[in-house]
């Protein structure tokens, strides 16, 4: 007698198990498709980390900073210890003063930043871009010493003017507004570093930066392209912009001014030209 053995068991069996490996297969497949899909949405998603990290690590005070807005809204900044040259920025219309009847000033300061921290090893340059006018920059220490004396036509800038020595410094114009004589024009440098006897440790400030010269310019938002291309060419890195509606209000809308925070590793000479070449084309002039 012949005995036949079917080791799939019943042709019943056999379409279920038939049934069961299609749906095995099946899942293991789509299975494969959603690993796929995140995997792609984590490869992104570590690429834009990664671009997003670089940049900030060019420049970082903390991870949610806004260093322009600081500048604009605190109107102070605390330079980090390794930055070689500051310029400091005499915008257009700086010599006018908040107490007219109708403000005439684009931005809230005379003097962009008008206080800042650095370190001893840090110099100090301010650059003229009040379109039209001298500008006379005097600065002294904290026993009214004059130790700076400087005048600057319009779309120049001062000598770099190194520091030997912590403590306040203040500097300032007067009789800058015609309407407004006992209006001053006033900023100040605090120079200060790790000695027992400062008020302020620079050293233990967690602002970084890659950057010799930092810069400060002010822009219409509008024109934002044009001078970024600008910027570029000539090696100036947009580290942080801030845009605001200027006081005098000569536009309808929101902020139609931008101020944006520049650094750069060339020579300080470069980083000025490419200011001068900005501010020769400004609406202001």
């Amino acid at each position: 007698m012949e005995i036949s053995i079917n080791i799939f068991g019943s042709p019943l069996n056999q379409n279920h198990r038939l049934i069961h490996l299609y749906q095995l297969t099946y899942f293991l497949a789509s299975a494969m498709k959603i690993m796929k899909y995140i995997y792609s949405v984590m490869f992104a998603t570590m690429m834009i980390l990664l671009t997003a990290s670089t940049f900030s690590y060019s420049f970082s005070q903390t991870p949610d900073s806004n260093l322009a807005s600081n500048i604009f809204n605190n109107k102070e900044l605390v330079v980090p210890k390794n930055v070689k040259n500051f310029v400091i920025l005499i915008p257009n219309e700086a010599h006018e003063s908040p107490d007219l009847p109708k403000d005439q000033r684009l931005i809230n300061q005379p003097y962009v930043p008008q206080n800042l921290v650095v370190h001893p090893s840090t110099k100090i340059v301010w650059f003229a871009g009040d379109v039209g006018h001298m500008r006379k920059v005097i600065l002294e220490d904290e026993n009214s010493n004059e130790i700076f004396n400087s005048i600057l036509k319009f779309n120049s800038a001062s000598k770099a003017l190194p520091f030997n020595q912590s403590g306040k410094f203040t500097y300032f114009e007067t009789k800058a507004n015609k309407d407004d004589p006992n209006f001053v024009m006033k900023g100040s440098v605090t120079v200060t570093g790790p000695e027992p006897n400062s008020s302020i440790d620079i050293s233990k400030n967690s602002l970084k930066s890659n950057f010799d010269t930092l810069s400060v310019i002010m822009i219409p938002t509008k024109d934002i392209n044009k001078h970024a291309k600008i910027l570029n060419e000539n090696s100036l890195n947009i580290l942080d912009q801030y845009s605001f509606k200027d006081l005098r209000q000569t536009a309808g809308g929101g902020a139609n001014q931008t101020l944006l925070v520049l650094g750069s590793n060339g020579p300080i000479d470069a980083t000025i030209s490419t200011l001068k070449k900005i501010t020769s084309t400004l609406p202001y002039s």
